[in-house]
């Protein structure tokens, strides 16, 4: 799998050219009481960053005994990390100690509230280690797509930041037409298998920046960020098409795939709710199979 900034959920920050070069460093998210979120690794350059209970912060932290902004990390001179408490109300504790200002060492343990605790890391060894650790707990095991549960997450905080700022988002929905059929003709290990392909075309397709997710059996979301509705309808085509286009072969078999693609656009119709973006591409994509299938729909 690839390992960019946003495929893995690692943060990256940006690196002036001219700066110290160091070891890579991580903070991951050690402890909270969000278990799909243990695990989350937000890579340490040379540009502050803030971490707190804000949606506007690098590491936002969904913790009632955290500030808005609550602490940041930033480099320092010599080359090193240090944590700055912003003026919390529940304080920073690193290993158990409360500080205003600390040094960080690899191992570090950073307690960010009364339930989070995060972990610095500089040990190539040990981010592998928990990388591959968060991978699992967010990605769905057959396809590799997101899971349900991190898709969920992350659509309730980009909806209020979208919301917040005024920014555009959409939604896609798209499941596999007549997707029984392949089960009861070829059998489940093929029905698996072209589940398996089709994510590999979706993730082939979309942007960096995107969220492609498993959402169910053989339906499947794509979450797109800055996205208008000229614009979702143009990227949910390019998924129709990159299935429909050409077949996908199981064990020599040719199959034709299709799916069925509904879209939902923030603040078009009744969407006030994350919940009711969802409705809204659910009840496109039920549009779009009444009419015929493999075939694109936007929500009235």
């Amino acid at each position: 799998m690839d390992f960019d900034d946003e495929k893995t959920n690692v943060l990256s920050l940006s690196r002036p050219r001219t700066a110290l070069q160091r070891q890579p460093a991580y903070v991951t998210v050690f402890r909270t009481h969000d278990r799909a979120n243990i695990g989350r690794m937000y890579k340490l350059e040379d540009t502050e960053l803030v971490i707190g209970r804000s949606p506007d912060v690098e590491v936002h932290l969904e913790d009632d005994g955290i500030s808005r902004r609550h602490a940041k990390i930033v480099s320092t001179a010599d080359g090193d990390f240090q944590i700055v408490d912003l003026g919390s109300t529940n304080g920073t504790w690193v290993d158990e100690r409360r500080v205003q200002t600390a040094r960080l060492r690899h191992g570090a343990l950073i307690q960010i509230g009364t339930n989070t605790v995060l972990k610095f890391i500089q040990d190539p060894v040990e981010e592998k280690f928990q990388r591959d650790l968060y991978e699992s707990a967010v990605r769905d095991g057959l396809t590799r797509a997101y899971n349900k549960k991190f898709f969920e997450d992350t659509l309730r905080r980009e909806f209020s930041a979208c919301l917040r700022h005024q920014l555009p988002l959409a939604l896609v929905l798209f499941d596999l037409d007549h997707f029984k059929r392949i089960n009861d003709t070829y059998g489940h290990p093929a029905g698996d298998e072209v589940l398996r392909r089709v994510a590999e075309r979706v993730s082939a397709t979309v942007r960096a920046e995107d969220l492609f997710a498993r959402y169910g059996g053989e339906e499947f979301a794509v979450l797109l960020r800055d996205a208008s509705g000229p614009q979702a309808l143009i990227a949910a085509e390019r998924l129709r098409s990159a299935i429909a286009d050409r077949p996908i072969v199981v064990d020599g078999q040719p199959l034709p795939v299709t799916i069925s693609v509904g879209v939902a656009i923030l603040g078009q119709g009744d969407t006030d709710r994350p919940e009711a973006l969802i409705d809204a591409a659910d009840r496109a994509l039920y549009r779009a199979k009444r009419e015929g299938r493999n075939r694109v729909s936007l929500t009235g």
